[in-house]
């Protein structure tokens, strides 16, 4: 499993970048056992004794406070259409058809990941602590015919060794609770066939859920949100041209943190491509295969620069960059940050990054562009 570390440092240089299959919003791999704690002493004893007196089965959420949020940024989901779509046996990196109509307040930052085998949404909450607390907010959604297992492993908000228990439906289609066996009544989770032989699953812990029965809430408002959706093109902050416009999408990832509250090293906003040349590989499953990863990155600084950049080495088109061996960093691209790499490829980095055109004025997504 990736760790945060891993998947944050996905753009950075020079270590290899990671598969972004949940893209830094996977916990880490140390994930303690996450107990949720009531905002007042004894209260949530009192709440799961009510509720397991009710139904074992079922977190009544009754009595949670009025849920505040709203739709995740737009650049990151699909618009919902009056027409829904069917489950496709496989998602082109290069469109998004996941609409998620709700997410609850508290976000840090959102972020999306299409791959041809998954779509996933999440973020982190104003309550993760790096080290500390992993709490957050993931979205995952697999293509038809994935195997449930496809779901297993680790996310923001998931317990360690979840207990499935059965639960009312979403959007009419049969659900399971994810519980945390050590917090009788929980319902951090919720896993669900979306439709035939297509999987689902929402995960949440923070801010807005302090409680079971809180988190319970927000996980349910978020999955009964989720709907596929006509089409969209994803938009990012560059367009390809050249003999890198004729490769194969292999995924995309998108970050945006919220207005004054930047990320890690002072992150507004990353995009990264990943592209193979054989469009076989192109499946989900190009770990080994030749591929290409471009990224472009806005920060606080000026340039793009991060804390952890090392020092420039060269010069490219008037850019101060740093080319060690298939990456290569270009700083202060229209104000951002360009990162080309070639894994299990001996090929030159500013040979990508000569195909690669950062638009002039990238600094609001809403008027980023398709890539070719």
């Amino acid at each position: 499993m990736n760790t945060i570390e891993d998947l944050r440092a996905a753009l950075d240089y020079a270590a290899a970048p990671a598969r972004p299959d949940t893209a830094a919003i996977i916990a880490r791999g140390r994930r303690r056992r996450f107990r949720r704690r009531a905002a007042v002493g004894g209260g949530i004893v009192a709440v799961v004794t009510a509720v397991v007196a009710v139904n074992p089965w079922t977190v009544d959420t009754a009595d949670v406070p009025p849920l505040h949020g709203s739709a995740p940024t737009g650049v990151l989901v699909a618009a919902l259409t009056a027409q829904p779509y069917e489950a496709p046996e496989r998602f082109d990196p290069l469109t998004r058809t996941l609409h998620i109509g709700w997410v609850p307040d508290g976000l840090t930052d959102e972020q999306a990941v299409i791959e041809p085998t998954a779509q996933t949404f999440g973020g982190f909450d104003e309550e993760w602590e790096d080290g500390g607390k992993d709490f957050g907010l993931v979205v995952k959604v697999l293509a038809k015919g994935q195997p449930v297992s496809a779901l297993a492993g680790g996310a923001l908000g998931m317990p360690t060794d979840p207990v499935e228990r059965p639960t009312d439906a979403v959007n009419g289609r049969p659900a399971v609770c994810l519980s945390d066996p050590a917090v009788s009544g929980s319902c951090g989770a919720l896993r669900w066939e979306y439709a035939p032989e297509a999987w689902a699953r929402v995960s949440y812990a923070g801010s807005r859920g302090h409680t079971p029965a809180a988190a319970a809430a927000v996980v349910r408002r978020v999955a009964e949100s989720v709907r596929l959706t006509a089409a969209e093109p994803v938009r990012l902050p560059f367009t390809l041209t050249g003999p890198t416009a004729d490769l194969h999408a292999a995924s995309t990832l998108v970050r945006i943190t919220k207005p004054g509250r930047p990320g890690r090293d002072g992150e507004r906003w990353s995009a990264q491509i990943i592209l193979v040349d054989d469009p076989a590989e192109a499946d989900g499953s190009y770990g080994e295969a030749r591929q290409l990863v471009i990224g472009v990155r806005r920060t606080t600084d000026p340039s793009g620069r991060t804390s952890r950049d090392a020092a420039p080495n060269t010069m490219v088109d008037d850019h101060e960059a740093r080319h060690s061996g298939a990456a290569l960093v270009v700083w202060n691209v229209s104000g951002t940050r360009v990162f080309t790499e070639y894994q299990n490829w001996n090929a030159d980095p500013t040979s990508a990054y000569a195909d690669l055109r950062v638009l002039a004025d990238p600094a609001d997504p809403a008027g980023w562009r398709t890539v070719r």
